[in-house]
């Protein structure tokens, strides 16, 4: 072959093996004697600098390249692993400082913030590459539809630290209510009835207390339920990114409709057409189940969240 004359020529002796490291079967390549001298000599050195890439060991030749993508592709993704963990924390701390200025914490609240957050960018990160690797030609709509699962992912880990975190105070709470006297001081039921002594000192008539008493009572609920609610009201962004994979996935499906002409391969054109249904059909998938399980989860913790609500109340009248 080409390469094997180019080898003997520079060295005096035959190859001791004749396939670069980028070919997949153990074959020589040949330059080819019809090819024009210029691409010939292009080829040849190509041949000169991806040869010496081949190392040869005990069991055979070690793929350098091969290993050095592998290193790349694993930097990659706990690139994006940390990433992800470092939004949620700015976020876990955002929430953290809010709730100290009740005398509060949620505990464990970064921990978790930085686990999933990790998670999460773990998950974008093996779905890039994968979707790379499976890629034969670069498409923007095709990637623009991909990039429905990338939201899809970050928005459920956002919402599901706020889930976490509405349930781990919902839990102390009703432990702390439950205890009656003898609660935690650093929890809001204990606020609650320190306020609620206080505002009996200070307001004789019963219609200023009541109305006094439901606005601490609205406040401190405010600090469970409004990144609750906000994260109810943000969830039904969810299926509508799964509807952009699916809006994509359908344009697809047009442009190979539109490339058929009598010359066309049916089977060709059938399966770019699947390829674009099953984007479309996958993104929504993706996010009706993302969405479905935490928009359950957050109605179930707006209605405990009700019922300590109701609680607090209750103690102005039953003189807790």
């Amino acid at each position: 072959t080409g390469y094997q004359h180019w080898h003997l020529h520079r060295t005096g002796r035959a190859p001791d093996c004749c396939a670069p490291v980028v070919a997949t079967n153990p074959i020589c390549l040949d330059v080819g004697q019809q090819a024009p001298p210029a691409q010939r000599l292009h080829r040849l050195r190509e041949l000169a600098v991806v040869a010496p890439l081949q190392i040869t060991g005990v069991n055979g030749g070690v793929n350098i390249v091969y290993w050095v993508t592998v290193s790349v592709g694993i930097l990659f993704v706990a690139a994006c692993g940390v990433t992800g963990s470092i939004v949620l924390l700015f976020r876990a701390r955002r929430l953290g400082i809010w709730e100290r200025g009740y005398s509060v914490s949620t505990p464990h609240l970064h921990r978790l913030a930085s686990a999933i957050g990790a998670l999460a960018g773990v998950v974008i990160g093996v779905l890039t590459l994968y979707f790379a690797d499976t890629t034969d030609h670069f498409s923007l709509i095709e990637w623009i539809g991909r990039g429905s699962y990338f939201l899809v992912a970050g928005a459920a880990s956002g919402h599901l630290v706020i889930l976490l975190r509405t349930g781990l105070h919902l839990v102390r709470e009703e432990k702390a209510w439950a205890a009656g006297t003898s609660r935690a001081q650093a929890t809001l039921s204990h606020r609650r009835m320190r306020l609620l002594q206080s505002l009996r000192r200070t307001h004789k008539h019963y219609i200023d207390l009541k109305t006094r008493d439901d606005q601490v009572v609205d406040e401190l609920v405010g600090v469970i339920g409004t990144p609750l609610m906000n994260a109810r009201h943000d969830l039904s962004r969810i299926p509508f990114y799964g509807y952009l994979g699916t809006v994509c996935g359908i344009l697809l499906m047009a442009e190979e409709i539109g490339h058929i002409n009598e010359a066309t391969e049916p089977f060709k054109v059938l399966i770019a057409m699947a390829r674009g249904l099953v984007l479309a059909f996958q993104t929504t998938l993706v996010a009706l189940l993302a969405f479905l399980p935490l928009r359950k989860a957050a109605d179930y913790l707006i209605r405990r969240v009700g019922r300590l609500e109701e609680a607090w109340s209750r103690a102005l009248d039953e003189g807790d």
